[in-house]
C-alpha cells in the first residue's frame, strides 16, 4: 500500500471511530477554471459551512469559533487551502494571536513539511519541530506569548506522508487536546497532496482559507478530500488577492 493511501485509510478510520465532526454531503460543480464569481459558487465548490464566508478579521473570527465550533469539547482546527500562496499561514498565525489575545491556552503547530512558514512569522529557528518529533528526537515548544505556543515543523526528513501515518503523531494530538483550549494546525493546500486529511479527521472539521480568484477545480479537490475523511468545513475566510506588480 503506498503512504498517499495509507494517510488516507488511516484518516478515514479516525473519522468512522468518531473522532471527525459532520459528514460534508458531495455538491455538484462543474468543470470550471476562472476564479469565483460569487459567494454561491464558494458553497457550490465546498458545501455549506458552519460559519458564513468573511474576509479575515481574528478577533470577530476567534470569539465566533469560541461560540460555535470550540465548545462541546472540541480543542483541534486545521487551518485548510486549496492552493499555495492563499495566504493559510498568516491566518492560521493571526487567529491564533487572538485566541491567545482571549485568554485561551493556545497551541500553534505547523505541519506543512513542504513549505513551511510559521517559524518565520515569528522569527523563530526552524529546528527541534513536529518532524522531529515524529522521528523520534527531541522538539521543543516556543512560548511566544501569554498563552501562545508554537510548535515549529522542523528539518525536512522524511516523506512528509510517511512522518504523517506514524502513530506518534495521533499521541501528540491527544496530548495537546489536554493541555490547550486551542490548538490550530497549519497545513499545506490539498494541491500539494493530502497530508492535511488526518488533521481534519482528528478535529472534526476545518477551516478553509482561499482568495476570490481561487480556482473552483481545485476547491473541488479540497471539498473531496475532507469529505473523505468527514470533516465539516467550518468556516471560510476570504484572503484579499494579491496586488497587481
Amino acid at each position: 500500500m503506498t503512504t498517499t493511501l495509507l494517510l488516507s485509510s488511516l484518516a478515514c478510520n479516525l473519522a468512522a471511530a468518531g473522532m471527525a465532526g459532520l459528514t460534508v454531503g458531495a455538491a455538484f460543480l462543474p468543470s470550471r477554471r476562472r476564479g469565483l464569481r460569487s459567494e454561491n459558487q464558494l458553497v457550490e465548490a465546498l458545501g455549506i459551512p458552519l460559519l458564513a464566508a468573511r474576509p479575515l478579521a481574528p478577533q470577530a473570527l476567534a470569539q465566533q469559533l469560541l461560540a460555535y465550533w470550540f465548545h462541546r469539547g472540541r480543542v483541534l482546527l486545521p487551518v485548510v487551502s486549496a492552493e499555495r500562496g492563499t495566504g493559510g499561514t498568516r491566518a492560521a498565525v493571526e487567529l491564533a494571536r487572538a485566541f491567545a489575545a482571549l485568554g485561551e491556552r493556545t497551541l500553534l503547530i505547523d505541519a506543512d513539511f513542504r513549505a513551511p512558514g510559521v517559524h518565520a512569522e515569528f522569527g523563530l529557528a526552524n529546528r527541534a519541530g513536529l518532524i522531529d518529533f515524529l522521528e523520534g528526537r527531541g522538539a521543543a515548544l516556543a512560548h511566544c506569548s501569554e498563552n501562545l505556543s508554537v510548535l515549529v515543523a522542523g528539518r525536512a526528513g522524511a516523506d512528509p506522508l510517511d512522518l504523517l501515518s506514524r502513530p506518534r503523531l495521533q499521541a501528540l494530538l491527544a496530548n495537546a487536546a489536554q493541555r490547550y483550549n486551542v490548538v490550530l494546525v497549519d497545513t499545506p493546500p490539498s494541491a500539494s497532496g493530502p497530508d492535511l486529511q488526518l488533521f481534519a479527521a482528528f478535529g472534526g472539521g476545518a477551516l478553509v482559507v482561499t482568495r476570490k480568484a481561487a480556482r473552483p477545480d481545485k476547491l473541488e479537490r479540497l471539498r473531496k478530500l475532507l469529505a473523505a475523511c468527514r470533516a465539516q468545513v467550518v468556516g471560510t475566510v476570504i484572503a484579499p488577492n494579491p496586488s497587481p506588480a
